[in-house]
């Protein structure tokens, strides 16, 4: 592996190391499910499998896409080189001193180093050009870091707020994630199906977002409370209308396309879950999961596949063969932890091995697929880079 055209732009690292840790995180889930007496520097397996799926793999992924997206927009060579090897470095660094049980000082350093670093490097470029559409998005990233410094002070304290900060930083990038579904999904799919731009409103995009931060606050500090399903349900219905405005019944002809949609009806779906979590009907972990293993999982994995093409200057709608079978694992992944222990509960603990599965061969097989892409020099001739 060429190391200059490994760091050469933030995706290339992130969307493979991402992509190795989805599968190694997992497995040694799965390895320890459902007994977790295995413990990760003084935490416990299902506060590290917590923390990893949020600050270790989907930040990754994020980080990958965002960090190469502000270089773009600014035109300036802001995380290439060395500075990108020292931050990637950083991250892989925390994940390993995870594994290996290191004392969790020494996981925090490495972590919050990394996330310090990724703020410097997308809020710079933001600042210098003046890049004021980007605000929002840097701020986020600064609140990551919060967050996730809450988490690390909380977890050396054994103080009691480990758990309120990751439902932060789950909904943190989460926001995000939604923040790239608002740009990308109707973009991507008017461009694959040749329509017309797609009915979007402002109005509603502050609305849901304002409703999603609000439904954070709220799980945070009132997480018992009835006002969960009173943000919840409404916020449910504005994604629904937002789904139904981007939707085209020849979606599902596009591989690139349809794990977008499916992604904002999985965080949909986790919504409506919430809903039923105030009122004490449903376990908070299936709405978590709605959220992170459909909502994130499917996002992520679709993102990394369209934009690897794109930037690469490989053609988005010749996608590698098989690569439909990662979606599909994947969506696996989602349905058996998330709806068939809704159907039948009594099966729940098969129901969540089976999903680890699907999630280990769905990252397993993007791996397989996507490692020359990932590692070798992009093609000379011009690409599609949408």
């Amino acid at each position: 592996m060429n190391s200059s055209i490994f760091f050469d732009r933030a995706f290339r690292s992130f969307f493979l190391g991402g992509a190795v840790f989805a599968v190694i995180a997992m497995t040694f889930w799965w390895w320890q499910f459902p007994i977790s007496s295995a413990g990760f520097s003084g935490t416990s397996g299902v506060v590290w499998h917590a923390h990893e799926m949020i600050f270790g793999y989907a930040l990754a992924t994020v980080t990958g896409f965002l960090l190469t997206a502000v270089m773009n927009w600014s035109r300036m060579n802001s995380a290439s080189g060395w500075k990108l090897g020292l931050i990637f470095s950083l991250w892989a660094l925390a994940r390993v001193a995870f594994l290996v049980d290191l004392p969790i000082v020494w996981v925090a350093l490495f972590d919050l180093a990394f996330n310090l670093g990724l703020v410097l490097h997308f809020v710079w470029p933001v600042w210098k050009q003046r890049l004021n559409a980007q605000t929002g998005l840097a701020l986020l990233f600064v609140a990551i870091f919060v967050a996730n410094l809450s988490f690390y002070i909380n977890a050396h304290q054994a103080w009691s707020w480990v758990q309120e900060s990751l439902i932060v930083g789950l909904f943190l990038v989460l926001s995000i994630n939604l923040t790239m579904i608002r740009r990308l999904t109707p973009f991507f799919t008017e461009k694959a199906l040749g329509v017309a731009p797609f009915r979007n409103a402002d109005w509603l995009d502050t609305c849901i977002m304002v409703g999603f931060l609000s439904l954070m606050l709220t799980l945070v500090f009132a997480p018992s409370s009835w006002l969960i399903s009173l943000i919840a349900w409404p916020l449910a219905g504005l994604f629904m209308i937002r789904q139904a405005w981007w939707y085209h019944p020849r979606v599902w002809s596009q591989l690139l396309i349809w794990p977008l949609h499916l992604s904002h009806a999985f965080i949909t779906l986790g919504l409506v879950l919430y809903g039923f979590v105030g009122i004490g009907m449903v376990s908070a972990s299936l709405a978590i999961h709605a959220l992170a293993a459909g909502g994130i999982g499917l996002l992520c994995s679709a993102m990394m596949a369209r934009i690897s093409l794109g930037h690469t200057q490989r053609n988005v709608f010749e996608p590698p063969k098989g690569l439909i079978w990662v979606f599909v694992a994947l969506t696996f992944a989602a349905f058996a932890r998330v709806v068939l222990p809704l159907i039948w509960p009594q099966q729940t603990l098969n129901w969540i091995q089976l999903s680890q599965l699907g999630w280990i061969i769905g990252f397993g097989l993007l791996l397989i697929l996507y490692w020359r892409i990932l590692t070798r020099p992009s093609l000379k001739a011009p690409g599609l880079v949408l």
